[in-house]
């Protein structure tokens, strides 16, 4: 029998890769996905918003060519002074305090219950909770469209069993749509954070709370200076998130409102829909990229702002 070269033991096929090698080699896929449809269509993106361009084809043929045209700054002016704009970042930033905030505090408050030994029923209750996170966004829609609806809704018919027969169209006068929308994004999102919140308070040891009570301890102390400072790393997490995607928010709005799109109901992705519709790619780039802008704001400010907290020990309960 041969033995094995002991030069050969030393040095395995792929070896000369060494382990940076190795890394690359992992990195190259992912890396070529994210490039191809995450940072080519950023930075095309990017440059089309200083072009003019209704698209089709490059070449026409007899035609000629139909190439973008430059216009430099003028879409990013244009922005400045359009009030659908302005109406869409208005609407765009108050769909995201609206509903961000309150779904982390509501899943917050909501985990805490369902955390406690006295809460029976968890996994129902997780369930049922998370449930509007799984389901379509197209289904969450229509379903919200029909019960919100003015002549035939579910909402309109209770409230007229209460005397109330003259209630507002609410998927089209003034804020009420914009409400609803706020009120569904809320309502899909607290599963979500609850779970995550759950998940969380698993990691908070139980002698912080053993010790806060031995010290006098209230529920609620325990709850404000105890729990509240463990999970931040889960709410920062949470916030930032939350925020990125109500910023991207526009299958919602557009399956609840329909045709009855109005100022106070349009956002910025909206916005960009319409635009690419009309054909004015340029203009609508303009608008990715100030999303893009805001997005990349908020997201700092949030990181800086709950950079500065760590989870504290308990030794200061309050009573």
């Amino acid at each position: 029998m041969t033995r094995p070269d002991p030069e050969s033991r030393r040095n395995p096929p792929g070896a000369h890769l060494g382990a940076g090698g190795s890394a690359y080699a992992f990195l190259f896929f992912p890396m070529a996905i994210l490039t191809v449809f995450v940072l080519a269509p950023t930075i095309i993106g990017l440059g089309l918003s200083f072009f003019e361009w209704k698209g089709g084809p490059l070449w026409t043929g007899a035609g000629g060519w139909n190439l973008p045209t430059f216009v430099g700054l003028q879409h990013y002016r244009s922005l400045l002074s359009d009030p659908d704009i302005r109406h869409g970042l208005i609407n765009t930033i108050a769909f995201v305090v609206g509903s961000v905030p309150i779904s982390v505090l509501v899943a917050f408050v909501l985990a805490v219950a369902v955390n406690s030994p006295w809460f029976r029923g968890k996994a129902l209750v997780r369930t049922l909770l998370f449930m509007p996170t799984i389901v379509s966004i197209v289904a969450v829609g229509f379903v919200w469209r029909w019960v919100l609806n003015d002549s035939a809704g579910i909402l309109n018919w209770f409230l007229s069993l209460l005397g109330y027969n003259d209630p507002p169209n609410w998927l089209a006068d003034g804020y009420w749509p914009l409400f609803w929308i706020v009120v569904v994004q809320i309502w899909r999102q607290i599963g979500f954070c609850l779970v995550l919140y759950l998940a969380a308070l698993q990691a908070v040891s139980p002698s912080l709370y053993e010790a806060a009570a031995i010290d006098g301890a209230t529920r609620l102390g325990s709850v404000r200076h105890i729990t509240w400072p463990m999970v931040a790393p889960m709410t920062a997490f949470l916030m930032v998130t939350g925020v990125i995607s109500a910023l991207q928010v526009f299958d919602l709005v557009f399956i609840m409102t329909g045709e009855n799109e109005t100022r106070y109901t349009t956002v910025l992705n909206l916005e960009i829909f319409r635009e690419f519709s009309y054909g004015s790619f340029g203009y609508a780039a303009a608008i990715g990229v100030l999303i893009f802008v805001i997005t990349i704001a908020a997201t700092a400010l949030q990181l800086a702002a709950f950079g500065t907290r760590h989870p504290k020990a308990a030794g200061r309960a309050a009573k």
